[in-house]
């Protein structure tokens, strides 16, 4: 279970602290913005190192090897079809993804996946957080959510081959230099290796707009990964171009292949 142990915050950088960017709401036409909270995310370091501050005589060794062992347990129970309660935090539930045609179809449903619901402990742990800096807004591409159009979801998956929505702000490229990719994901963010990022073709962006971008999703894109879109646009209005191109990046969704 080497995965629990990526350092992304680490034991020594513990500190409170919350940072939100807030973007105009372009769905919405009233001045109003919403605000993406920019969250870090603590690890089982962090954690541990929580708990031997609190009690020093604790055996950490021990207790990194128990949650090792309940961390297999709940992917087990998973296999098992058990939705499962994780302590006192929340609860795994298992949930379908797509729709069934008839009931033909019943001995042969898949493509299932998992959908966390807080505890009341949980969400009443963040609901008087207070935020310790706003970050300020450019003029960058703003990636306000992704919907799959052939099967009009928006649920955080994609069909390869299919045609996608993406809205929000600063979208429209002057598509014969701008430029966007399909990002693999690692535990790390962005795959390393550009030459594994999969550039979207002009011929495959059919509606252009400042607040709306239509495309289809490459067919080269290999399924069953986590990506994220990133575009790079130098349009500023009337066909004109700045001199920086700015980026802007979606949330994570994963590729799936098309179903027959």
């Amino acid at each position: 279970m080497k995965h629990i142990e990526k350092e992304l915050v680490s034991e020594e950088t513990i500190e409170q602290g919350l940072n939100v960017t807030l973007h105009a709401n372009t769905l919405k036409k009233d001045g109003s913005y919403y605000a993406r909270v920019n969250s870090r995310v603590a690890n089982v370091k962090a954690a541990l190192k929580l708990i031997k501050d609190e009690d020093k005589g604790v055996d950490i060794s021990a207790i990194k090897h128990g949650l090792e062992l309940y961390n297999r347990q709940v992917l087990n129970l998973l296999t098992l079809g058990f939705s499962v309660k994780v302590l006192d935090l929340g609860i795994l539930t298992i949930k379908h993804r797509g729709k069934v045609k008839d009931k033909s179809e019943a001995e042969s449903i898949s493509d299932f996946t998992v959908e966390f619901i807080p505890s009341a402990d949980v969400t009443k742990a963040v609901e008087k957080l207070s935020v310790d800096a706003v970050l300020t807004v450019d003029n960058s591409p703003v990636l306000e959510g992704i919907s799959d159009l052939s099967r009009k979801a928006s649920d955080g998956f994609v069909t390869v081959g299919q045609p996608i929505q993406v809205l929000g702000r600063n979208l429209k490229l002057n598509l014969e230099e701008d430029e966007i990719f399909f990002v693999p994901q690692t535990e790390q963010g962005d795959a390393k290796d550009k030459s594994e990022w999969v550039k979207v073709l002009e011929p495959q962006v059919f509606r252009n707009k400042p607040t709306e971008l239509n495309l289809f999703v490459p067919p080269a894109l290999p399924p069953d990964n986590r990506y994220r879109l990133l575009v790079k646009s130098s349009y500023i209005a009337g066909g004109r171009a700045r001199k920086t191109v700015l980026s802007g990046t979606s949330e994570e969704f994963i590729a799936q292949a098309e179903t027959v």
